[in-house]
């Protein structure tokens, strides 16, 4: 509903980072998708509006706009194209895995090795566009109180915690996987094959360590890819 009720307005990466790899996911970093796409160029923001509900929305707007020369916008898309071939894993495929059963990889003991950089200290997940991890609480007294969800850090050795003091996921290695799949693996056998990583290489960027979330995939499948 919100969906349908709301206009999505994209604008298009100016200068794409090291750390991204959304092309990887069928992205184009300089025409993304929205009912509006925007570049921002010097001082100026060009607008160009795609459906239906974007034209309306333009037309609704329009003594705020001028005519903008294409030949900008296209010389913009052409020069982030240009840096976003030169990115590392720009050309990642990712068929792998959606081809290969879950098991497999979930089974696989290069976890234990992985893991080994992370703190566990969550930033990850926080900074990630997609991760929607939550926790339930109640407060109040006996006589009043509310139930509470709030946003919560899968990576955090308390999270699957059982009110019983049962956590199946203690280890910093198990909780990894379980990220990292859900992403990768769980994520497209239940969203129609869209992954849950938009390649914004964020985690990449805020994380302490420097772990890299492109090089923990690769390892976790390398072997197994390679051999078929």
């Amino acid at each position: 509903s919100r969906r349908e009720h709301g206009i999505l307005i994209s604008r298009a990466c100016h200068e794409p980072d090291t750390t991204c790899f959304c092309k990887a996911f069928g992205i184009d970093a300089a025409e993304p998708s929205g009912d509006v796409v925007t570049w921002s160029i010097g001082e100026e923001l060009y607008w160009k509006p795609v459906t239906e509900k974007g034209t309306a929305f333009t037309e609704s707007l329009k003594e705020f706009f001028a005519d903008a020369d294409e030949k900008t916008v296209e010389a913009e898309k052409d020069a982030i194209r240009a840096i976003t071939e030169k990115l590392p894993y720009s050309n990642l495929s990712l068929d792998y895995f959606k081809n290969t059963p879950m098991q497999e990889i979930f089974d696989s003991p290069k976890w234990e090795e992985l893991y080994k950089p992370c703190l566990a200290c969550g930033t990850c997940t926080f900074v990630c566009p997609t991760c929607q991890c939550f926790n339930i609480s109640d407060e109040g007294d006996p006589l009043e109180g509310r139930r509470l969800r709030s946003w919560d850090n899968c990576m955090s050795p308390l999270f699957t915690r059982e009110a019983s003091g049962h956590n199946p996921r203690t280890a910093k290695a198990l909780r990894m996987r379980n990220r990292v799949s859900h992403k990768y693996w769980y994520a497209p056998d239940y969203s129609d094959g869209r992954f849950a990583c938009t390649g914004c290489g964020r985690c990449i960027k805020q994380c302490p360590v420097s772990l890299d979330i492109r090089e923990i995939v690769l390892n976790a499948i390398a072997d197994d890819a390679e051999a078929k």
